[in-house]
């Protein structure tokens, strides 16, 4: 059974996926600005780092160089041992790990002194030509480089240009020309920085990561939780669509036990086994029902019975079902076949109908030509012997019997081949007037009065065929009728369906017996009827689309007894099934 949902998830889920989209792509922007914010930040912090070495290797040097000169010596060149010492000085901060290379070149941008971590000639680092001119425009300049396979930050700056007398000028005198200065470069290792801004970087993906999976941990679950409430909700659909099938469905469904509990049961279920409304079904066992009737038939694990209940032929489905692997139930579907099993009835009765009608075609066209014959020479005989007696006697009986017979081909005519019916909207009283017109003299030879109760002034009906059906009734109830004190009641009444018309008496009743077989052909209990009376009233109520109903003996009735209730249904509007 599928369902349509009738509100769409996607718009949820959207949402929430643009929401997991934003917070992804406001993690990774918030990342790269902190790093590069943090790079910023270390690449500042080394220059400042170098400036402050450059500063003061600068001073010292220049403040050393003048406390060693000796007095007197202004305008002589300094010592050459000064040189060496300041070469150790160079080599000792090198050693402490931080710089990697520093240099002094001089204002013809050649070397003057160098010292590199590695003192190998051969591996002497050359420092970018394109830093002095930034260095003589900007009087620093700073640049990433790798120096000895080690990353590092190359700074370069104007040293005083004394330094040019203290590392060997060979211009006369101490002070220097002032228009031309040395450049001091440091290259300061930044392993150690980088392996802090590594670390940072490490801990901020880390952390932007675990924020976009929680994010989506958080997406997954809304689309779990969305999903899971569609599903609940269809669930719950599910569940009431079925609840209400399953309560108005015709048949009815039951549960039991293996040991008969009623475990369930619907709506119909409480109506086809003619519960009372306040009666608790579910509270009973399936072995208490008794069946007035039984037939079994059985298919693999699917049994199959037909039982009568009350007056109505239900059907019964067994078959097992199992809820788990354990516990087994059974299932039982009701379904009431009073309406098909009537069907069946009339589709027998028809056929057998059918049989009757074409054997009595064929006997009435051998015995009419032959009874003409004979009732014209019984009326002859009747004519010719009425003085003299018996023989008067004998053919007056003889000209009733054939009459009687003829009536009786008659009916078996007409049972063969029903006649056209025309139903028109009718007045019953014109109807019941006719009737008493009709068996006036009937009527009052018996001592019976007829009266009638209609509720409802009209009826639709074949002219013919109703007056056929009353009239064959009026008989019947007036052989049945006690004498001088019958009474026979036409009484109508009106339904949404159509129009019950009723014919009772009260005589001494029809037993159940005798009921069962009375609208059967050739059926009957008098000693001088045919059995077609009855027989022919249901072919003109079949005709009309209605039924004959005989009151049962414990039936209540307006008399005590025999009521035959018509249904005549209601015109049906054109078009309409």
């Amino acid at each position: 059974m599928e369902l349509s949902s009738q509100k769409s998830q996607k718009l949820p889920l959207a949402l929430a996926l643009l929401a997991l989209i934003l917070l992804g792509a406001g993690s990774l922007y918030l990342t790269w600005h902190n790093l590069r914010q943090m790079h910023q930040t270390v690449f500042e912090h080394m220059l400042l780092s170098a400036r402050s070495i450059a500063r003061g290797l600068d001073i010292q040097l220049v403040e050393g160089a003048r406390r060693m000169r000796p007095p007197g010596m202004h305008n002589r060149r300094l010592p050459q041992q000064l040189i060496p010492d300041a070469r150790e000085l160079f080599k000792e901060m090198v050693a402490e790990g931080d710089l990697l290379y520093i240099a002094l070149y001089g204002p013809d941008r050649k070397p003057i002194l160098v010292v590199e971590q590695a003192d190998d000639d051969s591996t002497v680092y050359t420092p970018p030509a394109g830093i002095f001119d930034m260095i003589t425009q900007m009087r620093e300049s700073s640049t990433p480089v790798m120096i000895e396979g080690k990353a590092a930050l190359l700074y370069g700056t104007m040293g005083q240009p004394i330094l040019q007398r203290i590392y060997g000028h060979k211009r006369r005198g101490f002070m220097p020309p002032q228009d031309k200065e040395t450049f001091l470069l440091l290259g300061l290792s930044a392993e150690k920085h980088l392996r802090q801004f590594n670390q940072y970087r490490r801990a901020a993906l880390l952390q932007t990561g675990y924020i976009f999976l929680a994010g989506l941990v958080l997406w997954l679950l809304a689309v779990a939780y969305f999903q899971r409430r569609e599903q609940g909700k269809k669930l719950t659909r599910m569940e009431r669509f079925q609840a209400n099938l399953l309560d108005n469905m015709p048949d009815g469904l039951l549960t039991i036990s293996p040991q008969g509990s009623i475990l369930s049961a619907n709506g119909s279920a409480h109506k086809l086994l003619q519960c009372h409304p306040d009666e608790v079904l579910v509270s009973k066992n399936w072995n208490d029902f008794n069946y007035e009737s039984l037939q079994d038939f059985r298919r693999d694990n699917v049994v199959w019975e037909h039982v009568r209940l009350g007056g109505k032929n239900l059907e019964l489905i067994f078959f097992p079902y199992f809820e788990s692997r354990i516990d087994q139930r059974t299932m039982i579907i009701i379904r009431d076949r009073t309406d098909i099993a009537g069907l069946e009835e009339d589709l027998y009765e028809a056929r057998r109908l059918a049989s009757i009608g074409s054997l009595a075609a064929g006997v009435a066209h051998e015995i009419r030509n032959p009874l003409s014959s004979l009732r014209g020479f019984a009326q002859l005989f009747a004519d010719k012997f009425k003085e003299e007696q018996p023989y008067g006697t004998y053919a007056t009986t003889m000209l009733t019997e054939a009459d009687r017979l003829n009536r009786v081909v008659t009916d078996l005519l007409y049972l063969s081949k029903p006649h056209e019916l025309n139903p028109e909207i009718m007045d019953l009283r014109e109807i019941c007037d006719s009737m008493q017109t009709l068996m006036g003299f009937d009527l009052e030879h018996k001592g019976t009065r007829l009266q009638t109760e209609l509720n409802v002034e009209q009826v639709y009906a074949d002219p013919d065929g109703i007056k056929q059906v009353l009239l064959n009734l009026l008989v019947n109830s007036l052989d049945a009728v006690p004498n001088a004190e019958g009474t026979i009641s036409i009484i109508a009444e009106g339904t949404e369906h159509g129009v019950w018309l009723s014919v009772c008496d009260n005589g001494p009743g029809m037993p159940e017996d005798i009921r069962k077989h009375a609208l059967e052909p050739f059926f009957t209990d008098k000693p001088k009827g045919t059995g077609l009376g009855l027989a022919i009233v249901n072919t003109i109520m079949r005709g009309h689309n209605g039924r004959v109903t005989i009151s049962a003996p414990n039936m209540p009735g307006p008399l005590d007894g025999t009521c035959v209730m018509l249904f005549f249904p209601a015109p049906r509007d054109e078009g309409s099934e």
